[in-house]
């Protein structure tokens, strides 16, 4: 059996609390992504600007990040992947309080960007941590654990947020975000680690070039990163609209619709708290799975944003699968190249913006031609698509992980 990881299969159970810190991470700096949509309107307004330059700053959040990531994966090789964490959040903290304080949206924009970048650095770095904490054939409990922060930052932090920016303004409410980021990085700082994943892991000594090559000329890694960013697509071309969508249909406000929409947070958490059900199952079989079961959900889900029962199921539906896949191709991707695992999960979270990029523009070209059923049509052809790409005996991801548990 694999047992690729340092701290072995109990590190769960040996170190609650890094694996608490790691969340806490993931829930922070996720909850910006979320966050920042719903407090635009109170942006724009404080700076005297409209809604559509105020909505500026997610496409800025996300370039940072999609940037940002692959190149603090190729360049901190060599770094303990703990103290780029910490690092990062506390980047991040510092971005937004500065954020909080300037008059002049041009220098919003410019720590919005910082705020990205840091996020950039801190996802990547988490999610090759998690590989090093764990053996593969439990990697999907201890990576679902850390991957349940963004339930977290869904049906906690945003909520918060918005409250908060209502009731104190959003510069207090992007502060106590900043206080957040401190706090996880103190945790983290503080929080017992072993011994052997003190220096970061499995860090490459290749050089650079060696390594771009080595991870160019991997078949299975290319797939995964493709899956991830043909799935994240598609999941973003859905979400951007099924708020508004639910709003019109209903005739609701913004509270009962964003309340609606985090039900996807309460099925994400149950499938991430359970990562070990994945493990039995198999990653790469789960992550098929997931993605057909995705063709169903989203292609379903334009037909029940009228009927709030169902739309709210639809919900929890589309946060389970989800959550699977997402669990999966994660934990496929911090062993496709053990010795290169930060590379590769940096380039995972390059690859989820980049596939946001390229199906943004489709998303809202179908949505004002054929309605948002085209759009979850489209998206659920992509993830089946991309679930026939995955289990191609080409593609050789399932061989590799029948290699690693051997």
């Amino acid at each position: 059996m694999g047992t690729s990881g340092v701290a072995g299969d109990s590190a769960a159970d040996r170190y609650p609390l890094l694996l608490l810190a790691l969340t806490a991470a993931v829930a922070t700096v996720g909850a910006t992504i979320f966050a920042i949509s719903p407090l635009l309107s109170d942006i724009a307004a404080s700076f005297g600007i409209g809604p559509a330059r105020a909505a500026s700053l997610i496409g800025v959040y996300g370039l940072a990040m999609a940037i940002v990531a692959p190149a603090v994966g190729l360049l901190a090789r060599r770094v303990a992947r703990a103290g780029v964490i910490v690092a990062g959040l506390l980047l991040f903290a510092a971005a937004w309080l500065a954020a909080g304080w300037t008059a002049r949206f041009e220098a919003l924009v410019a720590f919005t960007l910082l705020a990205g970048a840091a996020t950039g650095a801190v996802i990547p770095a988490t999610y090759a941590y998690a590989g090093d904490l764990s053996s593969f054939e439990r990697r999907g409990q201890v990576m679902g654990r850390i991957v349940s922060g963004w339930s977290v930052a869904i049906l906690v932090v945003v909520p918060l947020m918005a409250i908060a920016s209502q009731a104190i303004g959003w510069q207090l409410a992007f502060a106590g975000l900043a206080g957040a980021a401190v706090l996880a990085a103190a945790l983290l700082a503080l929080a017992p680690r072993p011994a052997a994943a003190a220096p970061g892991g499995a860090v490459a000594d290749l050089p650079l070039g060696a390594s771009l090559r080595r991870v160019a000329a991997h078949r299975p890694t290319w797939v995964v990163l493709l899956v991830n960013g043909i799935d994240m697509g598609a999941f973003y071309a859905v979400y951007a609209f099924v708020g508004s969508e639910a709003r019109r249909a209903n005739d609701w406000g913004a509270a009962p619709a964003g309340f609606a929409v985090a039900a996807y947070g309460a099925g994400l958490l149950v499938v991430t708290l359970n990562g070990r059900l994945i493990d039995r199952f198999g990653k790469t079989r789960s992550a098929a799975a997931a993605l057909g079961a995705l063709g169903i959900v989203l292609s379903g889900l334009p037909w029940l944003v009228g009927t709030p029962v169902l739309l709210v199921a639809g919900m929890i539906a589309w946060g389970c699968v989800q959550g699977v896949f997402f669990t999966a191709i994660t934990s496929l991707a911090t062993e496709q190249i053990p010795e290169l695992r930060g590379v590769v999960t940096a380039m995972l979270s390059g690859s989820t913006y980049l596939g946001v990029t390229l199906f943004s523009p489709l998303a809202v070209l179908l949505y004002e031609r054929a309605g948002f059923a085209a759009v979850g049509a489209a998206a659920a052809l992509a993830c089946v698509g991309a679930a026939a790409l995955l289990r191609s005996p080409r593609s050789r991801v399932a061989a590799v992980e029948r290699d690693r548990l051997r």
